[in-house]
């Protein structure tokens, strides 16, 4: 993977391709949430290939433009959450969640939630994935007493070691019951497969004063250029005036990988259409043939389709102004 320079994402400015979603998932596969994407040129076939999950699990789509997208059918991994693709020379890792689901358990405390890892080299045939990383093992994993969660996990390799991130505990808004990572958490290792060592304290949690996070560090991409790395932040944040949650996409940047300030907001949650209840997840890429930005993202709206609410996919183009 080439690492461009941080000044060509740094002074990006955003725009909406269109106003309304270029896909919606299915009747039958509610939710269509953190898609990750691969472009053209880093696909083996030359497609855009585009991971994600529903209700049933981690599925597969194909493009030939990056708008239009047709799923490969039944999902990869059954009940699997938030894929994240890190391909590293000919070979691919897919990372994604699962947790227990165990409605008679009265302490939901002691639910467990793991990351899992496979391998690819096609993108189409995945080996059985292996678990690296286990909530039961991270005090930080379960928020105000709720479940036991570990969410949206990232993978990349900075000086020498791999940093997997992922969301740490369960934050629910109190008016749409939208679920989000409370916490942004790290762990590093020598090897993509493991042991990973969890650092202590969280990159990114709930400030209640904040304008930025009051309610919920949501879902974060990241994204390394060649001398800092960038996140893209999902955030929830408490509305005053209409006594209601929001979202945000804000564009932060770090130059050691684990502190991370904002540099601007990509997107405020509009006020109608297919994203005003909630931007859910977000995964950016670049593309050097027309120099441009493309940041994919999963959101909803306060449409039901009962007893679940359906999920879009919409896009956001960055022109760098240098």
């Amino acid at each position: 993977m080439r690492y461009y320079s941080s000044s060509l994402l740094e002074s990006a400015s955003w725009y909406s391709f269109c106003e309304s979603s270029i896909g919606k998932s299915r009747w039958y596969f509610p939710s269509f949430s953190d898609p990750s994407i691969l472009l053209p040129s880093e696909s083996p076939d030359g497609k855009w290939h585009m991971f994600c999950h529903t209700k049933l699990g981690i599925h597969h789509y194909l493009s030939e433009s990056g708008l239009n997208w047709k799923t490969r059918g039944f999902p990869v991994f059954f009940r699997g959450h938030s894929p994240f693709i890190y391909r590293e020379g000919t070979k691919y890792y897919m990372l994604f969640e699962r947790h227990d689901f165990n409605r008679d358990r009265k302490d939901v405390t002691k639910d467990c939630s793991r990351i899992y890892l496979s391998r690819s080299e096609d993108l189409f045939k995945w080996s059985e994935p292996s678990a690296i990383l286990d909530s039961s093992g991270i005090s930080r994993a379960s928020y105000r007493m709720g479940p036991s969660r570990l969410a949206r996990p990232q993978l990349i390799s900075w000086e020498g070691k791999y940093i997997l991130y992922f969301g740490a505990g369960e934050a629910r808004m109190f008016d749409t019951g939208q679920r989000a990572s409370a916490r942004f958490m790290a762990a590093e290792s020598d090897f993509i497969d493991g042991p990973y060592r969890v650092l202590d304290a969280p990159i990114l949690e709930i400030e209640p004063d904040s304008l930025e996070r009051s309610l919920a560090a949501g879902s974060v991409s990241v994204y390394p250029c060649s001398d800092a790395v960038f996140a893209v932040e999902c955030s929830y944040v408490y509305d005053r005036e209409g006594n209601r949650s929001r979202s945000l996409m804000l564009l932060l940047k770090s130059s050691d990988a684990f502190s991370f300030e904002k540099v601007k907001v990509m997107m405020s949650e509009p006020e109608e259409g297919f994203a005003s209840r909630a931007i859910t997840g977000a995964d950016l890429k670049y593309m050097e043939s027309d120099d441009t930005w493309y940041c994919f993202y999963s959101a909803n709206n306060y449409e039901r389709h009962y007893p679940f609410v359906r999920d879009g996919l919409g896009l956001l183009l960055g022109k760098s102004r240098i």
